[in-house]
């Protein structure tokens, strides 16, 4: 039977593929092999995408056999079948994945970074102090891409770690994988030192100085106003975050809920790349429609084209 592909089919369908090019369909050859490995990331990129319980998506999934069906899922697992499967994921994983759904769409060399937190509390109160969780923040770096909003790479702290210790372990290990030429960043990474290690590595720093001398203010006038304001980028992907998945972490550890994280930022990238091919293809209706329109037939061939193009 055929189905319509909602957000959410699509979100699932996305990263069920990008699943299979990183781990196996089994942890081990022991397994029951009941459930595969990519049946359970992409079940827990759906619950990300819902802002969902685990109790939550397995009613969903009951009632969506679609979604059963793209995920060739014979049986709904239980809602402490996913708990367990999430658990059992590791971080090295997640990132893979994160690198994979970054690549989507490309990049295109600018990137921006900027520091976000994520709640940490929890319902009980007692379950803090026996665990002495001072610090109720989690601390988290994302390196996103100035056109298409895509979350790069993510670095995720618990400790009062300052900004210009985090940046250069986290892009270089990026740059890997991504070509970066310029970066943006607001004052909290004014250190020369950083500059000066960026232009070493063939990054065109974009950091605001804090304007204590006269010479700083000059520094700051010489860079484009338009430039300078890419680092808004970093502040819009955080607030995107926040505000269509959630600002609050819902396991318990610090190791899951750095997992947590990235699959949060994974789901992003994948939403990312849905609305920006169905723009595309608003846009490229919309220039066939007005070639018909106008009964240029060169420039119907031409869009017809890229129609066909995969």
């Amino acid at each position: 039977m055929k189905y319509s592909e909602t957000r959410v089919y699509k979100v699932a369908k996305q990263a069920y593929k990008l699943s299979k090019r990183v781990v196996p369909a089994y942890s081990s050859k022991y397994s029951k092999k009941t459930y595969t490995q990519h049946q359970h990331i992409a079940v827990a990129c759906v619950k990300i995408k819902m802002r969902q319980k685990y109790q939550e998506t397995e009613e969903m999934l009951v009632n969506m056999p679609f979604l059963c069906e793209l995920l060739e899922l014979t049986q709904v697992p239980d809602y402490t079948t996913m708990c367990k499967a999430f658990l059992r994921l590791k971080a090295c994983i997640l990132l893979l994945l994160l690198y994979l759904s970054a690549g989507l769409l490309g990049f295109s060399g600018k990137a921006s970074i900027d520091s976000t937190g994520f709640d940490r509390h929890h319902t009980s109160k007692h379950y803090i102090k026996r665990c002495k969780m001072r610090l109720q923040s989690m601390k988290t770096t994302f390196l996103v891409d100035t056109e298409t909003l895509t979350i790069l790479d993510v670095h995720a702290t618990v400790t009062r770690k300052h900004d210009t210790k985090i940046l250069p372990p986290l892009l270089r290990r990026a740059m890997k994988r991504f070509p970066v030429e310029v970066l943006c960043a607001d004052k909290g990474y004014d250190d020369q030192k950083i500059r000066d290690w960026l232009r070493s590595e063939g990054v065109r720093p974009l950091i605001k100085h804090r304007e204590f001398k006269p010479i700083d203010k000059a520094h700051n006038a010489r860079m484009k106003k338009q430039d300078r304001g890419q680092r808004a980028m970093s502040e819009t992907a955080n607030s995107t975050i926040k505000r269509k998945y959630t600002d609050t972490l819902t396991t318990r550890d610090y190791p899951n809920q750095k997992k947590e994280i990235l699959l949060t930022a994974t789901v992003n990238n994948i939403e990312r790349c849905i609305e920006t091919m169905h723009l595309t293809y608003v846009r490229i209706s919309i220039e066939l429609h007005n070639c018909i329109k106008a009964c240029q037939p060169e420039q119907f061939h031409i869009t017809s084209q890229i129609l066909r193009s995969p």
